[in-house]
């Protein structure tokens, strides 16, 4: 599928190859109200930024692997179902680091934006809202799409209505991960700070006192992805970033990520990231040439 945005104003569909971003804009006229809302997935890497921020909140709801968000000092990996919010005038920057990274993503503003949001427990920026399931959520999205078609004179107030069910089932998705999520901190951290040693998956579930089984369930429904696969996501987004910002060699940037062998490496950078480590850094750092 290919990205497209729909727009509350006259600019009907739109790819957004060549076009303006349109659609920011702050009202009070109803409690609610949908300026835009559409589908993006990434034909490159790529890094969006808007350091002055938006007139309207800015919502992401995360389909898929390799996109990360700015927070701070550091990127944090958003995984699948991740619902961001960005609130009006909040600087943001987020990166698509694998080709075909999708989300689907709403602009809205309203008179009672910053109530339905807490009466819903959504939280905004810096906060990540985890859900429980996509499907449900990305239904309501469709939903909302098709009211974007509808071209009468309800079309507004029929868009503040899909908005709204839209942001309810976000909140009964967060609600329901809440309920069935089990605390795996311990684990998660012990990978976060030792991701470029050797981690054996049966350690990881003896220190969180269960089976290797509800191990890997719990952390893929936390996480959006299996251990052995978020232990890689670590490493090559860390390997991505050296390519991009050092002249090491790839050996070098290998060994750092956890990878003695240069030829493993290699093909496990290209198969999680679409490109190998060569290619990827001739793409984005042609000034080590």
């Amino acid at each position: 599928m290919k990205s497209f945005a729909h727009y509350l104003k006259d600019y009907d569909l739109r790819t957004f190859s060549g076009t303006t971003f349109y659609g920011n804009e702050s009202s009070s006229e109803l409690p609610l109200i949908a300026n835009c809302a559409g589908f993006t997935e990434a034909e490159i890497d790529h890094t969006h930024a808007n350091d002055k921020g938006r007139l309207d909140y800015y919502l992401i709801y995360v389909l898929s692997e390799g996109i990360q968000l700015y927070k701070g000092k550091e990127w944090e990996i958003l995984s699948l179902g991740s619902v961001v919010v960005i609130p009006p005038n909040t600087p943001y920057k987020y990166r698509c680091i694998t080709i075909g990274a999708s989300f689907l993503w709403v602009h809205f503003t309203g008179s009672l934006v910053n109530q339905i949001l807490e009466r819903y427990k959504i939280s905004i920026f810096p906060s990540i809202n985890k859900t429980a399931t996509i499907n449900n959520v990305n239904a309501r999205f469709q939903k909302l799409f098709e009211g974007f078609a509808r071209n009468d004179d309800y079309r507004q107030y029929d868009l503040s209505s899909l908005l709204d069910r839209l942001l309810i089932e976000i909140g009964r998705s967060i609600g329901k991960n809440e309920r069935e999520r089990v605390s795996l901190s311990k684990s998660i951290r012990f990978i976060n700070e030792n991701y470029t040693a050797q981690i054996k998956i049966p350690d990881l579930a003896k220190m969180e006192n269960m089976c290797m089984t509800a191990y890997n369930m719990a952390f893929k429904a936390q996480m959006g992805m299996p251990p052995t696969k978020y232990i890689i996501k670590l490493r090559t987004d860390n390997a991505s970033e050296l390519l991009r910002t050092t002249n090491m060699t790839i050996k070098e940037i290998g060994s750092i990520c956890g990878y003695d062998d240069v030829n493993f490496f290699r093909k496990t950078f290209k198969r999680a990231v679409g490109i190998s480590p060569l290619e990827y850094r001739r793409k984005f750092c042609l000034s080590w040439y």
